[in-house]
């Protein structure tokens, strides 16, 4: 039963669209993001870990969409764990300001472009 207004086949058709996204974004949360791994016996902390996983997955999915040049931007979380958040690199203090100096000069290459655009974004 539903609200939604419309023809049968129509509205079939619109359920089995929306199924797939939703079965899609399940398999991240389950797999991608862990939520499947339970952080407590208490079901309240459990009900929040999950809860948190979502709007974590749609910021990284927008900050992707946003800043990251092209197969990046669709990039599953796992590939981008490895290629730009498993960072070596060395937090440094100069000038009153914490930098992160990175080691490999092929993240570098990445994650500046990113950082630049995140920076154009900001309303300050």
């Amino acid at each position: 039963m539903t609200k939604r207004a419309g023809v049968g086949l129509t509205l079939i058709r619109w359920h089995r669209q929306q199924a797939g996204t939703v079965e899609h974004a399940h398999h991240m949360l389950q797999n991608e993001w862990a939520a499947a791994a339970q952080p407590s016996g208490k079901f309240g902390a459990n009900a929040a870990w999950f809860r948190l996983n979502r709007p974590a997955d749609n910021l990284l999915s927008a900050l992707q969409r946003l800043t990251l040049p092209g197969d990046l931007s669709g990039a599953r979380p796992k590939r981008l764990r490895f290629l730009m958040l498993n960072t070596v690199g060395k937090v440094i203090y100069h000038a009153r300001r914490t930098l992160l100096r990175i080691t490999s000069a092929a993240q570098q290459a990445l994650l500046a472009p990113a950082r630049n655009t995140i920076l154009a974004l900001s309303p300050a």
